[in-house]
């Protein structure tokens, strides 16, 4: 039996203006984690890409189905592990946040 992994669902429902606000939050965590790993996006270039250097949202794409949105990076492997592991702790914690906005 696989068991479903959720640590990468960031909104659940069918308003708008909510996943948006949900996913700008979401943008405004990944900036802050680059910003903890800059010399690790700086050191490396974006391949193919118009920036000088990488970036978070280069291993980022977003997934919309269902009333659910959910965040999924690119190419896993290409990400170190701490990095993916911030990403996971930035979606729980907005999802933390959404709960508390409910009770």
């Amino acid at each position: 039996m696989n068991l479903i992994n959720y640590n990468n669902i960031l909104y659940i429902g069918d308003e708008a203006q909510a996943c948006i606000r949900i996913i700008e939050a979401f943008n405004n965590k990944l900036a802050d984690i680059e910003r903890a790993y800059a010399a690790w996006f700086t050191n490396r270039s974006a391949d193919g890409l118009l920036t000088r250097h990488d970036k978070l949202q280069h291993h980022i794409h977003y997934h919309f189905e269902g009333g659910i949105a959910a965040f999924k990076f690119k190419n896993e492997d290409t990400l170190p592990a701490i990095i993916r592991n911030e990403c996971f702790v930035a979606c729980k914690s907005l999802a933390a946040e959404q709960l508390f906005v409910l009770s």
